[in-house]
C-alpha cells in the first residue's frame, strides 16, 4: 500500500461523525474507494472552526479512516463539513521516503527518525 496523490479532491460529510467514528460518510465513498484502490491518502476535514487530517483507505465500496493524525487530533463534525486533499507533512514525508527515491539511505534526508 503506497501513499496517493488526490489533486484536486473535495467533497463533504453526508452526515455528522463522532471523534471515534471509523468510516467516512461521504455519498462519493464507492467512487474514492476505486480510485484508491490499494492505496491509502491523506485527507483533512474541516468544519470552519477546527480541522483534523485522516488517513483514508479503500474499504470495499466504503472508506476506512484512521483519525488524528499528523499531530492533529480526532474531534466531532457536523454534517456539511468540507473535506480535502491537501498536502500533509505524512504524505510528503511517504512520497520522498520510499524505495523509489532510495531517500531513506540518504542521512539528513528527514526519512530516519
Amino acid at each position: 500500500m503506497s501513499y496517493k496523490w488526490l489533486n484536486g479532491y473535495q467533497t463533504t460529510l453526508s452526515e455528522a461523525i463522532s471523534s471515534s467514528k471509523k468510516l467516512l460518510p461521504i455519498l462519493d465513498a464507492k467512487e474514492l474507494a476505486q480510485r484508491l484502490g490499494e492505496d491509502h491518502s491523506y485527507l483533512v476535514i474541516n468544519d470552519g472552526t477546527g480541522a483534523e487530517i485522516i488517513k483514508v483507505i479503500s474499504y470495499g465500496n466504503q472508506i476506512k479512516i484512521e483519525r488524528g493524525q499528523d499531530n492533529t487530533k480526532a474531534k466531532a463534525f457536523p454534517a456539511g463539513s468540507c473535506i480535502k486533499w491537501e498536502v500533509t507533512k505524512q504524505g510528503i514525508t511517504e512520497t520522498i521516503c520510499n524505495k523509489e527515491f532510495e531517500c531513506s539511505d540518504v542521512v539528513g534526508c528527514g526519512c530516519k527518525d
